[in-house]
């Protein structure tokens, strides 16, 4: 059984004019692809659709054994729990702290409100040197630190999938090799994980195939 089955699937984005057309994609349990496309745009359309951020204009999305309903958003909102994404379109809870926007998604799969951070996801904002802001809002941090506690709530997830679109924009902040190292672990373990990276190297550490998108269309 697939993780993702994408089948005669189109998109569309009105703002950047992005658009794929009829194409297949599947990916298995442990897999991890890189997504190459001549335009960064379609990339992350893509990487977008796969997070169930951005809907089809036709075709099917399987998640594991369900076909999704994009008319449904309330079973919609059980399968984007299972999926990790970081990226353009990934943002915090404005009127949350830190602290509260890393303990959200936890709280609600353990249906517990007394709560602390995992010793891993401490480490982690230690690193990224969050640890002293953690009872700020997202309004008292740099782009970078949101950034940096994106990640880090995303990757503290129980899920099934994970999606990464530009991560290389946290190369060579405080933290960074301990996330890649993190990743690695969790990919080692069986996590599936999808990339759209301009940066070779991160590319290859990370992935084990590549999804050619040239000009629309997709190679396998």
């Amino acid at each position: 059984m697939n993780i993702v089955t994408l089948e005669n699937y189109t998109l569309q984005d009105a703002a950047t004019g992005s658009r794929l057309r009829d194409f297949n994609f599947s990916l298995a349990p442990g897999d991890t692809c890189a997504i190459d496309a001549d335009y960064a745009d379609d990339a992350r359309l893509l990487a977008g659709a796969l997070a169930t951020l951005i809907y089809p204009l036709s075709g099917t999305y399987t998640f594991q054994e369900t076909v999704l309903d994009f008319g449904n958003y309330q079973n919609l909102l059980d399968i984007k729990r299972q999926i990790g994404y970081f990226g353009p379109q990934a943002a915090l809870v404005s009127n949350m702290t830190v602290r509260q926007n890393l303990m959200l998604t936890r709280a609600y799969f353990e249906n517990r409100l007394d709560l602390d951070l995992h010793d891993d996801v401490k480490d982690l904002c230690a690193e990224f040197q969050l640890i002293e802001k953690l009872d700020l809002r997202p309004t008292a941090l740099s782009p970078m630190e949101i950034r940096a506690a994106i990640i880090i709530r995303e990757i503290s997830k129980p899920v099934q999938l994970f999606i990464m679109d530009s991560p290389e924009a946290l190369i060579g902040q405080p933290g960074f090799n301990h996330l890649v190292t993190k990743l690695q672990q969790m990919t080692a373990a069986g996590l599936p994980l999808v990339l759209q990276c301009e940066n070779n190297e991160l590319t290859a550490r990370l992935t084990a195939r590549k999804l050619r998108i040239p000009f629309g269309g997709t190679e396998m």
